[in-house]
């Protein structure tokens, strides 16, 4: 019975199946971002029922994403069948789940206080959330891109693409970083209009929203060391 156990982590291993449950887990990271776009477009148009119930769907998906983070976890084998870092797999998948759990703050942040950005920031504001959003699915490209390339061995050129892919996503972010910087200036000149303590909450929301893109540039990171190792 004991080898009938140990049989089928070991061809888990073999088939890559690690980085395929990562994978899984980064995409259901990226569903959690993707709603981002839906609940602003509630929260900005005051409608907060339904920003209530975009709220809970985001909760939800966290929750999936959370469930496969224990199942990559619990599934991880121990020992020398790894033909990479136990604590690189581990250590990509914290990083994925950080983008989920940003996601679930900055809902929760701006629904309890029914917070939204002053109209006049709706166009900044959407380009921002896009650009976030877009770092996060080209991270996701990476992990994909990990993961293929584990069915293939590792090879020199299937490296250098996946660097070229990390490249993308360091060049989004830093886009999304001078959108968030235009933002930030542009919520200074409706100050006067906001009450201060909501007008604190609005940049710690509009910093939040970049954290996913930083999240999401660490992701690629270290999806890149995996390949490269």
């Amino acid at each position: 019975e004991t080898k009938m156990d140990v049989k089928p982590a070991l061809t888990d291993v073999l088939s890559g199946s690690p980085l395929a449950q990562i994978e899984r887990h980064a995409e259901a990271c990226l569903d959690c971002v993707r709603m981002l776009r839906a609940y602003f477009e509630a929260a900005q148009s005051g409608d907060w029922a339904l920003a209530e119930k975009v709220q809970g769907d985001i909760v939800r998906l966290e929750s999936v994403a959370d469930e496969l983070k224990m199942e990559v976890r619990m599934n991880l084998p121990r020992g020398l069948w790894m033909s990479v870092s136990r604590a690189d797999l581990l250590d990509l998948v914290r990083v994925q789940d950080t983008m989920a759990n940003e996601t679930k703050d900055i809902a929760g942040l701006s629904l309890g206080r029914q917070l939204a950005f002053p109209k006049k920031l709706d166009k900044s504001l959407f380009k921002y959330i896009d650009t976030v959003i877009q770092t996060a699915e080209k991270a996701v490209d990476v992990v994909t891109a990990t993961r293929d390339l584990s069915r293939s061995a590792f090879g020199a050129r299937q490296v250098k693409l996946i660097g070229s892919k990390c490249v993308a996503v360091e060049k989004i972010e830093r886009s999304s970083d001078k959108l968030q910087s235009k933002l930030r200036a542009k919520l200074r000149a409706h100050e006067e209009k906001i009450s201060p303590i909501d007008a604190m909450f609005l940049y710690q929301l509009l910093s939040q929203i970049g954290e996913v893109a930083d999240h999401a540039e660490k992701v690629s990171h270290r999806a890149q060391i995996i390949a490269a190792s």
